[in-house]
């Protein structure tokens, strides 16, 4: 079967390192060109469904093993089953929004913040991830992605849950209702549609201890936006610690030297590595920082590590595989069906004008990693591919990655390699039927896990 993937040369491989980053973590001119003013999130014409979500974009159900606590927060809980996998979902929280002005957005948002963090859905340390259903259906590269664009931290306040991302601005920090989140007209005249779905997920095994020292870090750096020297980066295909030259520990102990005031380089990092560095920073004290010498902190605990592209054996996840778990969670006659539902060529339409120039660069290189997803699904194992996907990724100079993929990726893996928790999917729903509807197709009362 490595023969399979020979097509997949190390100029592909590169450029397909771009759609597990670069598509994520998008300023919003990027993100949003202001072509469409509809609804991102649309209820699904199924009396049993309030999405329609696709395989590709959801999570199986045996990864869902974190309880919420529903009598905590007002609104409905539903799970969501994929339109192709049935053991594959989504958990949704539907969050009624008063029309869609970017002020309603806001107040929708900021109720949100205020009632999961209440009820412990929204935690310090937490990973909001925004999702956007709307890319189901256009083409490979979003479907890849699982619909995930942008990494946002989350923190807590006085018992209400608040942002701090990369880009270190107002367009994006705040309490999930700024540009990014609720939309409007940016500082240099684009129109952000907004946010209206968000992944929520968390870091496996954090504590009381971890959460709390996580909370004076992401407040810290909140305020003083790390003065000014992490600053958005672009070049989301070399990680700040192969272009510094330096190990991980030691650029997260030097974002922490930054966050006290005592750092002396720039550290530009995207947004899915800034909230990678917080959270690895979020085991260390700041007389541990302040005391570190050149080596790093010995304290610096990676949630978990950088991912390459392909796994090289069944103890590691790749990049680009996340949609294949769900595959995989399918019955091996309809696993070859489902592969082409993920490279097929959809309504791009549906894409922003950046998203569609990233698609279209791409193009050629899908039918090589449509041969590779149509191996496992198969049914080779991450063994027996071994040396190809070793070759795969010797093509991006063996240099591993944390796009906002990885997290979510993280989050569907089975249990003894799960590194991140999924908690829920947070949706934003305008009309009071689709409020309804999700009322009516609310989980169980006491019952917050799908059975």
């Amino acid at each position: 079967m490595d023969r399979t993937l020979s097509s997949l040369t190390a100029f592909s491989f590169l450029a397909l390192v771009s759609i597990t980053a670069a598509a994520g973590c998008a300023a919003p001119a990027d993100e949003a060109d202001g072509e469409t003013s509809q609804d991102a999130v649309t209820s699904s014409p199924d009396t049993n469904k309030l999405l329609d979500v696709p395989f590709y974009f959801s999570v199986p159900k045996t990864a869902i093993t974190t309880e919420v606590n529903r009598r905590g927060y007002s609104y409905p809980t539903v799970w969501n089953p994929s339109t192709e996998v049935k053991d594959s979902g989504l958990r949704i929280i539907a969050v009624k929004q008063a029309g869609t002005s970017p002020s309603a957005k806001k107040a929708a948002r900021m109720d949100m913040a205020r009632q999961l963090a209440k009820a412990g859905v929204l935690q310090d340390g937490d990973i909001a991830l925004t999702f956007r259903p709307e890319l189901a259906g256009t083409l490979a590269y979003p479907h890849i992605q699982m619909g995930a664009t942008h990494a946002s931290l989350v923190y807590t306040q006085n018992g209400e849950a608040f942002n701090v991302d990369s880009p270190l601005d107002s367009e994006y920090v705040g309490q999930f209702n700024t540009l990014h989140f609720a939309g409007g007209t940016g500082s240099s005249g684009e129109v952000e549609t907004g946010t209206d779905a968000l992944h929520i997920l968390r870091p496996a095994g954090f504590d009381a201890a971890r959460r709390t020292q996580l909370q004076k870090w992401a407040t810290a750096v909140a305020k003083n936006r790390a003065y000014g020297k992490v600053k958005f980066q672009k070049d989301y295909l070399t990680p700040i610690f192969a272009s510094k030259r330096m190990t991980t520990t030691q650029t997260v102990t030097q974002l922490g030297k930054i966050i006290l005031g005592k750092g002396t380089m720039d550290l530009p990092m995207y947004c899915s590595e800034f909230a990678w560095h917080m959270l690895a920073l979020s085991n260390c004290s700041e007389a541990e920082i302040r005391d570190a010498g050149p080596e790093g902190a010995s304290c610096v605990k990676p949630v978990f590590a950088p991912m390459q592209l392909a796994a090289t054996d069944a103890q590691s996840t790749g990049l680009a595989e996340g949609p294949l778990v769900s595959i995989l969670a399918a019955p091996a006659a309809d696993r070859s069906a489902l592969v082409s539902q993920i490279f097929v060529a959809g309504n791009a339409g549906r894409l922003s004008s950046g998203h569609r120039a990233v698609a279209e660069q791409v193009a050629p290189l899908m039918a090589g990693l449509a041969q590779y997803y149509g191996a496992r699904a198969q049914g080779a194992t991450p063994e027996m591919t071994s040396a190809a996907a070793g070759q795969l990724n010797a093509g991006v100079q063996n240099v591993p990655n944390y796009s906002p993929t990885s997290f979510i990726v993280s989050a569907v893996q089975p249990a003894g390699l799960r590194k991140i928790d999924y908690v829920a999917t947070v949706v934003f729903v305008d009309s009071d039927a689709d409020l309804a509807k999700a009322k009516r197709l609310a989980m169980p009362a006491g019952s917050s896990i799908p059975e």
